[in-house]
């Protein structure tokens, strides 16, 4: 009789392992991009998604893509082609991830995709386009990020009845581990790519650019001794010109030492941005910025006389904005005055500190904060804010995810900034830091509807 209790026993045990494993298979198989976020301790020990998926996709038959853009024919091609990279080596390509925006919505529409993203539908290069051939922009994004920066700008420019189009920088969408042996010259051969495969398809054409993305923009153009008449405009958010960090120019030499790859390494919980980071990314901005603003290229650089809209932070922690702003100045002045007058600023700072003949070249907008505005609360506007609304579902005021990478290597503060109810958001500037509260690193723009606004009237302006 013990016997047959024991094996009832026995038995009832085995069902309840069995449905727990289940259960929690089931709910791995359920994680998605919002939940992994509480696992942060975990993932940065780890590095789970810190490295690219470096075996091909053996059940689907699928080898392992990387673009030739030498033999692309149609940028159509090309997004097929930056898709299935994207596929086949981001380790969380198939995960789904419930940040719904309108451009996602308009893409999978367009795409029959299901109603909740995979991570891979996020970061993927996209094209919105019009039934006419009249005028496009073309959006670059910046060191680590993908093309999910410009989901909200995006809507934007295709409300204005632009075809929006949009790139993936070589070593982006996939993992940081991609940007340990990319190089710059790999980004500016799909930069090339991208523009001028976008001026042979339109009739009007602008170029935007987030941080590397304007360096992009700029070197390109430096190259050129004439440039299309096509080009209209450009647009330039935080564009990298030189590294705050005096020791940037250090990370390709410190990239040569073996087995030293890492200036960060983080949780890669933000499906959209990297945060661990290589010495080499470092070091590869550094070179790309050097063609642009560094001392031995100004004799060789061309200007051209296309009128730019610029937006930048005088507290910007990543790029040396008043390198910014002398670069603009010097494309201002090498140009007809009539035709650059067209040229704006937008300016989140101090208006003392801008260079004295910027204001008598362009048009200089300061924008002040009323203390019931967004911007009442905030702590300087973040280098990786500007292109970001407030209600992007990811980076905006009600977005889960919260940027505090700069904390990664104390503890408690880190974990602070994730967890606490009450933060500061901001720059995350040597004062800011020094606050009681943690700061959470602002992934948004609390100008966005001015910045609209005055986007609107640059391209009435220059089209």
């Amino acid at each position: 009789h013990k016997q047959e209790i024991m094996m009832k026993n026995a038995k009832k045990y085995t069902i309840l392992l069995l449905w727990l494993v289940s259960t929690l298979s089931f709910a791995q198989a359920q994680q998605d991009c919002l939940s992994i976020q509480d696992d942060y301790v975990s993932l940065i020990e780890s590095g789970k998604y810190r490295f690219a998926n470096t075996q091909a996709n053996e059940s689907k038959g699928e080898p392992l893509v990387s673009i030739n853009f030498d033999k692309l024919s149609s940028y159509q091609e090309y997004l097929a082609s930056a898709y299935q990279v994207v596929v086949n080596k981001n380790p969380r390509a198939s995960m789904p991830c419930p940040i719904v925006t309108e451009t996602y919505q308009q893409l999978a529409k367009k795409n029959q995709w299901s109603k909740t993203p995979k991570i891979s539908q996020l970061v993927a290069p996209f094209e919105l386009t019009q039934n006419n051939n009249d005028k496009a922009i073309l959006l670059i994004h910046g060191l680590t990020d993908s093309p999910f920066s410009f989901h909200d700008l995006s809507q934007f420019f295709y409300q204005q009845g632009f075809t929006v189009r949009t790139l993936l920088l070589p070593g982006h969408g996939v993992a940081p581990s991609e940007l340990v042996n990319t190089d710059y010259e790999r980004w500016q051969q799909a930069a090339t790519f991208a523009i001028d495969q976008t001026l042979n398809d339109y009739q009007q054409v602008y170029l935007g650019g987030l941080s590397t993305g304007g360096a992009l923009i700029f070197n390109y153009l430096m190259q050129q001794q004439q440039v299309d008449e096509k080009i209209k405009g450009l647009f330039m958010w935080s564009p990298a010109t030189k590294a705050k960090s005096d020791l940037a120019w250090l990370a390709q030499y410190i990239d040569g030492i073996p087995f030293v790859d890492w200036i960060d390494l983080d949780a890669d919980i933000d499906f959209a941005k990297y945060e661990s980071f290589p010495y080499n990314a470092g070091a590869q901005v550094h070179a790309l910025m050097n063609l642009v603003v560094g001392e031995g290229e100004n004799a060789s650089r061309q200007m051209h006389d296309i009128p730019l809209f610029v937006v930048a932070s005088e507290h910007d922690q990543t790029i040396d904005t008043a390198h910014t702003l002398q670069l603009v100045q010097q494309w201002q002045l090498a140009s007809p005055q009539e035709q650059m007058k067209k040229s704006m600023l937008i300016y989140y700072g101090n208006n003392n500190k801008l260079p004295t003949k910027l204001v008598d070249v362009m048009e200089v907008i300061v924008p002040e904060c009323s203390a019931e505005s967004l911007c009442s609360e905030i702590f300087d506007v973040a280098h990786i804010a500007t292109t970001n609304s407030p209600n992007n579902p990811h980076y905006g005021v009600k977005g889960q995810y919260r940027n505090c990478g700069h904390y990664v290597t104390d503890a408690s503060r880190y974990k602070a900034c994730k967890q606490n109810k009450q933060v500061i958001k901001g720059e995350v500037t040597a004062m800011n830091l020094t606050r009681d509260l943690p700061m959470q690193r602002l992934t948004y723009n609390p100008y966005y509807q001015e910045m609209l606004a005055t986007m609107t009237i640059f391209l009435s302006n220059t089209h």
